[in-house]
């Protein structure tokens, strides 16, 4: 009788370690004022009143706000939720912000141990009604959006054209889910950004870097090295990289896409192979697809993480 009250004592202790361990701040968080101000401590620019600090309205006032997005309706879209993101056992948080006078859905999601990741995985949900809701697939938790398609022949036609697309979080990054497998036999790639911030890597580790002093750091954040360089890089940079343009299938993506508007940021990416053949890319305001943001996002990183000097 002792042994087995020991026993059953051990057991509790164990699973409430266990449980202890999975818990984060996202799982303490119990109202709509803890999730704002979790959400700023993440993005210290969600607390900045130039342009209004960020809100979390109530869904009723969202699904009114979105009066051309009935889609939010009757997805059941919470104004914030508690939900594994990224399958690891740990709860993210999936939440509409409304900032710079406009809404937006948002994901922030513990990649490390007590650190934090905000994913902008929506803008702008009033233009286009491009809203994101959590599925289940094959018993992983994934994220269904309802997309519009932003390649220069679409949107030369003048109508918004939506498609259902399902994203998953791989690269430390929510993209499309591909289930076709290629291999590429990559030469180099390279990244520009409004023809003054350029960076190129090679299969040999050579990596040139330019970025001008003329840079508008209004579309590039961080502290980027001003002038050129040329370096030997790890060689784990371009293999991820040749990893993700693997996934996303680059060669069969359109060549461009584009935004019906003013004043965006332009993107080229520049894929060479070894068999001659070229894969370019122009992206005219980032909206291209979620894998090609993502592995802009990872170039940027990769320059920022680089000693140029």
């Amino acid at each position: 009788m002792k042994k087995s009250i020991i026993l059953y004592l051990f057991i509790i202790c164990f699973v409430s370690c266990v449980s202890a361990k999975n818990t984060n701040k996202i799982d303490n968080l119990k109202t709509t004022e803890e999730v704002v101000k979790f959400a700023k401590s993440i993005n210290p620019d969600f607390a900045k009143e130039n342009f209004g600090e960020l809100q979390i309205k109530p869904t009723e006032s969202i699904t009114n706000a979105l009066n051309n997005c009935d889609l939010y309706k009757s997805w059941n879209i919470q104004n914030w939720q508690k939900i594994d993101l990224n399958n690891d056992g740990k709860t993210d948080l999936l939440f509409t912000g409304y900032w710079y006078s406009t809404y937006s859905q948002y994901a922030i999601v513990e990649v490390e141990s007590g650190k934090y990741n905000l994913f902008n995985l929506s803008e702008n949900l009033e233009y286009a009604c491009k809203i994101l809701k959590p599925i289940v697939v094959n018993h992983k938790n994934e994220l269904l959006v309802n997309n519009y398609k932003t390649d220069d022949e679409s949107i030369s036609k003048r109508e918004t054209i939506h498609y259902l697309d399902t994203l998953t979080y791989k690269f430390n990054a929510f993209i499309e889910i591909n289930k076709k497998v290629v291999n590429y036999d990559i030469e180099s790639i390279k990244f520009i950004l409004d023809n003054n911030f350029e960076i190129e890597v090679y299969n040999n580790q050579n990596a040139h870097y330019n970025c001008l002093n003329t840079f508008n750091v209004s579309n590039l954040k961080g502290n980027f090295y001003k002038g050129e360089s040329r370096k030997k890089i790890d060689v784990s940079y371009f293999n991820e990289l040749g990893k993700m343009l693997e996934y996303i299938n680059v060669k069969d993506l359109p060549n461009e896409y584009t935004l019906d508007g003013y004043d965006f940021p332009t993107v080229w990416l520049e894929i060479k192979f070894k068999d001659g053949s070229i894969k370019k890319i122009k992206d005219y305001g980032y909206q291209g697809t979620y894998g090609l943001n993502a592995i802009y996002d990872k170039i940027k990183k990769m320059a920022l993480e680089i000693d140029w000097k």
